[in-house]
């Protein structure tokens, strides 16, 4: 099985930091191919594995801008799979939950999490969608997702200057978009950690309305889901870390990591650049 993995990265560093070597080092094990498509800079590669190579675009559209010029180029014909991955997760835990949940859902368009998030700037009657930093296409949902980036204005996004702007457009249009674009054509969205399903083991029968990858970090790591948002440690403030001592993001990933050096690597890369 031929499959390709596009993971996007943005900096202005001449190297990868140590949570991106890792997390595409892990992804090494899941698929034949790793596309490293970043900004145009001065750039090594290190010591990653021969099945990962280098595209440098200029920075436009966000990661959806980024992964739609690698798209332009795939030889969809001779791929089994296609995903997406970027930059915003830490990787704490083994991959091969998230896989075998993934693969054992049976839908050709599958990813990490879901959520049911209504942005105010949605255009959406429905809003249920699977957060883009990790998605999943099965080779049934080629021509589907094929046929959604050539109807895209790609051009508004590369020209749209402002940020806030940019981020609600691929927010809406793209995320969101793609998501209900599938759901539409009769394609079940697949979460391997279902915000649903996760709500109903908790006992709580609520519509989850909140991302859970922010609000409940714990309850995933407990669950097998593999991440740790980036924002969710940068933005956990002196006194929530005072308030709620046992969701410290370094007992987190000391808690939950597969593997002990790899929790402290990682802090001490985050500490160096708090």
């Amino acid at each position: 099985m031929k499959s390709v993995c596009v993971f996007v990265h943005y900096s202005h560093a001449a190297q990868l930091p140590y949570p991106e070597e890792a997390y595409i080092k892990e992804l090494g094990s899941y698929f034949s191919e790793i596309i490293l498509v970043t900004n145009q800079r001065e750039f090594n590669l290190g010591n990653l594995p021969s099945s990962v190579s280098v595209k440098m675009v200029q920075n436009e559209g966000y990661d959806f801008g980024m992964f739609y010029k690698v798209a332009q180029e795939l030889d969809w014909g001779s791929l089994d799979r296609l995903a997406l991955a970027n930059d915003s997760n830490l990787l704490v835990q083994s991959l091969s939950a998230l896989f075998n949940k993934g693969e054992r859902l049976g839908t050709p368009f599958w990813g990490a999490i879901d959520s049911y998030e209504r942005p105010w700037f949605s255009t959406h009657e429905e809003n249920q969608h699977l957060q883009s930093h990790f998605l999943v296409w099965e080779k049934p949902a080629f021509f589907l997702l094929e046929q959604y980036l050539t109807q895209i204005r790609i051009q508004d996004f590369y020209d749209e200057k402002k940020i806030k702007t940019l981020r609600r457009k691929v927010i809406n249009e793209w995320e969101i978009g793609v998501s209900q674009y599938f759901k539409k054509n009769g394609i079940m969205l697949g979460a391997a950690f279902g915000c649903e399903q996760i709500d109903v083991c908790n006992s709580n029968k609520a519509k989850p309305k909140a991302n859970k990858t922010f609000k409940n970090p714990e309850e995933l790591l407990q669950a097998g889901y593999p991440f740790l948002k980036k924002k969710y440690v940068e933005k956990q403030g002196f006194l929530s870390r005072i308030l709620f001592p046992n969701n410290k993001w370094e007992n987190l990933l000391r808690l939950y990591n597969f593997d002990s050096e790899h929790a402290e690597r990682l802090i001490l890369s985050i500490k160096k650049t708090k």
